[in-house]
């Protein structure tokens, strides 16, 4: 993290040229519980209908928000993009249906808190005291770091309208965020200063495989370099691993050898899903907004798409596929297993008992991991609605450019006037299909690390 950081602050002031353009939105808050309610019983019949429409096992599956484009570029051999690693680091929110963000916590910087409360075997009192101060002095300089990481992520939330465009990486690199990056370089730089003090004390101590799991750790030849017009210097940072790149999975799929075609359906009529049955056990309140539509350039809701009891939906697209995502060798899963249990440093314990603070779980330090990603492509739609719900809606749909369901979003432009999208009076449907060319990211799959 140091190294993107220090890169960033030297390099904001070259590249406001090649800053991404921001999302556009007009979407105003819920501010009614029904709404509210009516919002997340669509994330969570959509959460139902991929996983049995799509055959996807809800025991690793998250679906994720906001909509998010797979369109990474590929790098050379030895480097990635800021975006892909932002997305690949990320560790996912502990919920069925998750908001995925940039700024969010990286599994590498999660791993390497959990190394840091394994407790050392050691024999001698004296290093065992120097060890204890050492991570006292690590947990200041840590705390003083996630303040001011707390208020960049907040100050990129609101300049990015939490779209996640451009990454948080990026967003550093600009003009918007250069101040941030030079205050986070700074703190940055005081705890790696700490860690390296407590590395070196710990690797005098003899607990098993725990120096090996730091060694590799910092093993730079286990690092990629992050290849953005935004990094000067093309900073290092944990690498991990697509099971295919973007480019060509589109190129197979394009070629009819590559994904699957799927379609899922759904209506506000039947049960809602129970998250119970899912990994996370339930699900947060999602806050996006599940029916939304592209007027004059902005985002809006469609309120009465989640009120219309008689809506049914079904979306196709012409492939999906699931796309593995694999930690590097500076992570040593082994080593994971092997301290399940402890020993851990006083006031940590493997799930919080005690009230001490958990190290594995929901609350832990390790929670979840993502190991992959569930992608499609030329996504198409009909929606079914009452005969006041069309009327109601067909002027906004005459006019539109986009309409978003869930994490969907199917772009066009002037309704049935010029994209070829269709509204039927006589049966109460409007039909459209996407004309993007790129794939899209509608969820993640997990793995839970160490679960009780």
């Amino acid at each position: 993290m140091t190294e993107i950081l220090q890169q960033l602050e030297h390099s904001a002031d070259t590249i406001l040229t090649t800053e991404h353009p921001l999302a556009t939105t007009s979407e105003s808050p819920i501010t009614t519980v029904a709404g509210a309610e009516d919002n997340d019983k669509a994330w969570g019949h959509l959460y139902g209908a991929i996983a049995s429409g799509l055959g996807v096992d809800p025991s690793n599956f998250q679906l994720n928000y906001p909509f998010a484009t797979w369109d990474w570029p590929v790098a050379n051999v030895g480097y990635t993009s800021a975006a892909q690693y932002d997305f690949c680091s990320a560790v996912p929110q502990f919920s069925a249906t998750g908001a995925y963000t940039s700024a969010g916590t990286e599994f590498n910087d999660a791993y390497e808190q959990m190394l840091h409360v394994v407790a050392a075997d050691t024999s001698d009192p004296a290093l065992a005291e120097k060890i204890s101060q050492a991570r006292n002095v690590l947990n200041l300089a840590t705390n003083d770091f996630q303040i001011t990481y707390s208020q960049a992520r907040e100050a990129y939330v609101r300049e990015t309208g939490g779209t996640n465009v451009p990454s948080f990486t990026e967003w550093l690199g600009s003009y918007g965020g250069k101040a941030w990056a030079t205050q986070l370089a700074a703190a940055s730089s005081t705890v790696d200063a700490k860690k390296r003090l407590l590395d070196q004390l710990l690797s005098e101590t003899s607990t098993p495989g725990l120096n090996d799991a730091i060694l590799r750790l910092n093993n730079k030849d286990y690092y990629t370099r992050l290849q953005d017009p935004s990094l000067a210097n093309f900073p290092a940072v944990p690498s991990y691993s697509l099971g295919m790149d973007a480019t060509t999975w589109l190129q197979k799929v394009q070629a009819g050898t590559g994904g699957t075609s799927g379609k899922i359906s759904f209506s506000n009529s039947q049960a809602e899903y129970d998250y119970k049955k899912s990994w996370a056990g339930g699900s947060a309140s999602v806050g996006n907004f599940f029916w939304s539509v592209n007027v004059g350039g902005s985002w809006e809701r469609i309120d009465e798409f989640g009120t219309d009891n008689s809506l049914e939906v079904t979306v196709s697209f012409k492939a999906w596929d699931s796309i593995s995502i694999e930690a590097g060798r500076w992570y040593n899963g082994a080593f994971v297993r092997s301290v399940s249990e402890g020993p851990f440093v006083r006031g940590y314990s493997s799930n919080g008992e005690d009230h001490t603070k958990a190290v594995w779980g929901k609350d832990g330090i390790m929670g979840v991991q993502k190991v992959g990603m569930i992608v499609c492509y030329k996504p198409s739609f009909s929606i079914k609605v009452s005969s006041s719900t069309f009327s109601s809606f067909s002027e906004k749909w005459e006019v539109s450019a986009g309409v978003r369901i869930g994490p969907f979003t199917f772009t066009g432009g002037g309704g049935s006037t010029s994209s070829g999208w269709k509204a039927d009076k006589a049966t109460s449907t409007f039909t459209g299909e996407s004309t993007a060319e790129t794939a899209l990211i509608l969820g993640t799959k997990i793995a839970l690390i160490n679960p009780a």
